[in-house]
């Protein structure tokens, strides 16, 4: 298709809504997989009403590639070197049926963003590029620290931003004056502690520079007399900018535990965009380090290095010879979700995966399926990468056949 009808193709913009660990190279044939299957009349486990709901469009897209080997075959036969209307019209209609499907597959699989949050989310991206740019220009942060990706910016940038966002741009998303509703679901939580850092920041007069800041927007909202009242329940500055600290790091800290996945989203981007643009030489080292902030790498996972095929351990499972199961990453071996980052705590529970053995949180490791390959055949705790990659989510419908 990116021969014959390269200005075409059917948009795929929607995919950039899909979790990091879901966008690979895989996917596509995962993706036909659970078409064909859906077509013959198999239900995705645990979601038989999204199954229902796309097997007309699954059933749709399998006739759409006969036509289109079809449209090859003829083809083939008369002159390799061109490509007709017909072979063009049958791979548009295939690439946007595809297209279709494949949204419709991923969100019944995995938690999708709406529109609405994709774009709350950018709005949070662009509030930690201008925080980082005007950093820069104020001496807070170097160049070198942004291309050497400073890991101590990790958790410097999401405190500035928090600033930021309340007193310079207070017109972005942090706006307190809007509805909750309208909020990034990200600070949404934090709503009433936001309100109060934004009072206290308002009275506080850390520096020269500081109360000529933050002066132009208190003039206007706060009162004399608020400020004076909030001033009061402190013993000094010292003692407000140290409250002010730990709230700040409080929110910061609970967005790196409770939006791993959106944090390091954003940070990726925001390294992408403000990083000085490599030379040909740097580009191999920016791959390496752009690759440490994705999530689980596939290249970690034993089962992605397999060199058997689906239908060689269907015939080893049909004989009875189980494998033995994956050994289990002690819990002691990992503080963090393989597959987010999210630090475990009191709260956030360890959950090993009984397909590869590692240790996922709950959001990570939400879905189950039978492992007939160690003879597991009632569902089991399994995580997202491998329910979409390793596991078969399909049992035969024989009762609507």
């Amino acid at each position: 298709m990116d021969e014959c009808i390269p200005q075409d193709r059917a948009p795929r913009d929607f995919c950039v809504k899909f979790p990091e660990e879901i966008r690979h190279d895989n996917l596509a044939g995962q993706l036909w997989f659970g078409a064909e299957c859906l077509a013959a009349g198999s239900i995705i486990m645990n979601r038989e009403l999204e199954s229902v709901a796309m097997r007309p469009l699954a059933k749709e897209l399998t006739r759409s590639l006969e036509d289109v080997r079809g449209a090859l075959r003829d083809q083939a036969l008369r002159d390799l070197s061109t490509y007709t209307e017909k072979m063009r019209e049958a791979l548009r209609h295939f690439d946007v049926l595809f297209a279709e499907f494949e949204l419709s597959y991923v969100s019944a699989m995995v938690p999708v963003k709406s529109p609405r949050e994709y774009y709350a989310q950018q709005e949070v991206i662009v509030l930690f590029c201008e925080t980082v740019e005007r950093a820069l220009d104020c001496g807070y942060l170097t160049q070198d620290m942004i291309d050497d990706y400073e890991p101590a910016l990790m958790f410097t940038i999401p405190r500035l931003a928090i600033v930021c966002g309340l007193v310079v741009y207070a017109d972005g998303p942090l706006n307190l004056e809007r509805k909750v509703e309208d909020m990034s679901e990200l600070f949404r939580p934090f709503h009433t502690l936001l309100r109060k850092i934004s009072g206290s920041m308002l009275v506080s007069c850390i520096t020269d520079k500081t109360r000529l800041e933050v002066a132009p927007a208190a003039t206007p909202v706060t009162p004399v007399a608020t400020r004076e009242k909030i001033r009061s329940r402190f013993h000094g500055s010292h003692d407000l900018i140290h409250r002010l600290f730990v709230c700040i790091s409080g929110v910061a800290d609970q967005l790196q535990t409770n939006y791993a996945s959106d944090l390091r989203s954003i940070l990726k981007t925001l390294f992408e965009v403000m990083a000085t643009k490599p030379e040909t030489d740097d580009k191999e080292k920016l791959k390496k380090v752009t690759q440490s902030l994705r999530s689980a790498t596939l290249e970690d996972c034993a089962l992605c290095q397999e060199t058997l095929s689906s239908s060689e351990l269907a015939a080893k499972t049909c004989d009875g010879d189980f494998e033995e199961p994956p050994e289990w990453v002690p819990d002691e071996a990992c503080g963090f979700c393989t597959a987010c980052k999210a630090p475990f705590t009191v709260i956030r529970r360890k959950h090993h995966c009984r397909s590869c053995g590692k240790i996922f949180c709950s959001r990570c490791s939400s879905h189950s399926a039978p492992l007939p390959r160690y003879g597991q055949v009632k569902p089991v705790r399994v995580c997202t990468h491998c329910y979409m990659f390793h596991v078969t989510p399909f049992y035969s419908d024989k009762a609507g056949m």
